[in-house]
């Protein structure tokens, strides 16, 4: 029988032996008794990806043409002997400051169609192979570096088939597994799909070895134990790996390390994490021995800190060999997290890192919360960072006088590049504009929510408040989302949602403007009596947080009387948190290898007694072929 990913319905068709599933440029063949591991949850993963590396491609592309340029402008100043005047030792300096040939170059380039050139180097390495393929002693000039991309963890191979057809200049995709089943099963359905083999290159190994040998480029790594090498004879290849995707079943903690080295400078890391119990607090010892940080457990705001938290180890890997990341774009989707980073060599950046990683400081009597930088930078360094006053009263909430658990390390920095999720953005909503293959994506309507939601997101404000979150704490009725933000940005702060949690208040606003707010709130609409009562002094424990906030006077007042046409009440038009489009909408059970081998050797033995040969003659039609 066939499937659809898209919509996720059995259409019944039949296919002998092999269940079919297909999901957009790709179609999966799996034996018919198998169970199958294939996750519908993951189809949006895929769609996200496919559009964070296609505009990673074509951000390699403009780049690598800008250093060119920069070089050719650099040469015509040196080369021009009018820019300089012979000092009285004898030397040439430029009679005036050497410009910024960079700058020059970004300018001379702006106008370039970046999607149309990936399309030119695209034809033209597609030319190149067509032809050395047909032994032509006519080859046409070799085309620029494509993307080097690594499947990891590949399994059955479909994310690396769709990376294959969906993402143009593509010079080399490595299916790499653990198990030879998986990579069998891959290679069979490469040869059903047109993938072309000296592209997309299978390998059964150690995700993490295969890291590590890649370190000095895949010219450098092993064949695996069938003697499959990385790179076809016929299109040998150097250097690390432009792309590479981490997308283990739990937690990519064991991957980093070697991932963090392989991937080249100026390269992208893809890495999902799955582990979320871990991330959000429910095993603090656990995610301290695999990300070197405390999450605070039942923390409001536990998304976006576990985002921070995979940053966080990524930064810190990453700084033991000179090396630091650049966040793309960071996601919390359904029962998990995804990040993409670029990773720069630079030990100058190297040295910022502790500005960019800090712990948050949250009341345990209340949800406020303060985040600390590990250090902070004097003009001549880098010193550690002082505690005041200004996260509390002698050490404890200034609302409630309770103390504070501390929580991280974690990423502090921006985690989204929001001229990225822009510029992804408008690729979903017209993506008959760029011409790329396969599109619409089958997740395009969710796809376009989630980069919206996030592209309105203040990146520069970690974690967020809970606005019933808030409301629970002084026993009020919860304000309407947009009415709070909304007042929050005419008293002078930045403020957004996110795009995990519906009811979710970024901003840079400090904690006692948030609670003044609550107070004039609750000025104007009392809290009823029987949650008054409620909120009465609890037995051997004192007042309550809600009455220790509430009997302090605000500091200003508002009557919460907002423009109808202010721009968080109308925002622009996007699927923004949608509901789960059916039930058990969440990760499956890990693979059964063992049972997927035996199923494919049964399928194998059936279509030899169908054909009638027997174990001798199987092995001389082998040798025919």
């Amino acid at each position: 029988m066939t499937k659809s990913a898209a919509n996720g319905t059995d259409t019944g068709a039949k296919a002998g032996d092999t269940v079919q599933i297909t999901e957009n440029s790709s179609t999966m063949h799996f034996p018919n008794k198998n169970e199958v591991f294939y996750n519908k949850v993951q189809v949006l993963n895929r769609d996200l990806s496919i559009t964070m590396i296609r505009l990673h491609g074509e951000r390699l592309v403009k780049e690598r043409r800008e250093k060119a340029e920069k070089k050719k402008l650099r040469k015509i100043f040196y080369d021009n002997p009018d820019n300089f005047e012979v000092t009285d030792k004898g030397k040439k300096k430029p009679k005036e400051q050497e410009p910024d040939f960079m700058a020059q170059a970004k300018e001379n380039l702006k106008s370039t169609d970046w999607t149309a050139e990936v399309q030119s180097e695209d034809a033209a390495r597609r030319l190149y192979r067509s032809a050395v393929k047909a032994g032509s002693s006519d080859l046409p000039p070799s085309p620029p570096a494509g993307l080097k991309i690594m499947d990891c963890l590949a399994a059955s191979g479909l994310r690396s088939m769709r990376y294959y057809h969906e993402i143009q200049n593509v010079d080399l995709v490595t299916i790499n597994d653990l198990e030879t089943p998986a990579i069998n099963l891959a290679e069979n359905n490469i040869s059903q799909n047109g993938v072309d083999p000296t592209v997309v290159r299978t390998r059964v190994g150690d995700g993490t070895m295969l890291c590590y040998e890649s370190r000095n480029g895949v010219e450098a790594v092993r064949p695996d134990p069938r003697g499959n090498t990385i790179c076809h004879p016929s299109f040998p290849l150097k250097g690390r790996y432009d792309v590479i995707d981490l997308d283990p079943y739990g937690s990519a903690a064991p991957f980093i390390d070697g991932a963090v080295q392989a991937v080249a400078d100026g390269g992208m890391l893809n890495v999902t994490c799955t582990d979320m119990a871990v991330l959000s607090g429910n095993h603090p010892e656990t995610c301290f021995a695999k990300y070197r940080s405390m999450p605070i457990h039942k923390g409001r705001y536990l998304h976006e800190l576990a985002l921070r938290i995979l940053l966080q180890s990524l930064e810190s890997q990453a700084n033991k060999y000179g090396r630091h990341i650049v966040p793309i774009a960071s996601f919390g989707i359904d029962f998990y997290i995804r990040v993409f980073v670029r990773v720069f060599d630079s030990k100058a950046e190297v040295k910022k890192s502790s500005l960019k990683i800090g712990y948050v400081y949250q009341s345990l009597g209340c949800p406020s919360f303060h985040v600390v930088p590990s250090g902070t930078f004097t003009g001549k360094s880098y010193v550690p960072s002082v505690i005041n006053n200004t996260i509390g009263v002698d050490g404890k909430c200034a609302e409630t006088g309770k103390n504070f658990k501390i929580g991280g390390p974690f990423w502090t920095a921006p985690i989204h590049d929001l001229e990225v999720v822009d510029e992804a953005v408008k690729r979903v909503e017209n993506p008959r504009d760029y011409g790329q293959p396969h599109d619409p994506l089958p997740t395009s309507k969710r796809l376009h929510g989630l980069l919206t939601t996030v592209s309105e997101e203040l990146s520069d404000c970690p974690l967020y408040y809970l606005l019933p979150d808030l409301a629970s704490t002084c026993r009020a009725q919860v304000p309407p989302r947009g009415t709070f933000l909304a007042q929050l940005e005419e008293l002078g702060y930045r403020v957004s949602a996110t795009h995990k949690e519906a009811d979710a208040i970024k901003t840079d606003a400090p904690n006692d403007v948030i609670w003044d707010l609550m107070r004039n709130w609750v000025r104007l609409n009392p809290i009823a009596a029987k949650r008054e009562r409620k909120g009465e002094t609890e037995p051997n424990k004192g007042e309550t947080a809600g009455m220790l906030i509430l009997e302090k006077e605000p500091k200003f007042q508002c009557e919460f009387k907002v423009k109808k046409n202010h721009k968080l009440l109308n925002r622009k038009k996007a699927t923004r948190y949608p509901l789960n489009p059916e039930a058990n909408w969440g990760p499956k059970a890990r693979a059964n290898v063992t049972a997927t081998m035996a199923n494919v050797e049964e399928v194998s033995k059936r279509k030899i007694a169908e054909a009638g040969l027997t174990t001798s003659n199987q092995d001389d039609a082998k040798k025919q072929k």
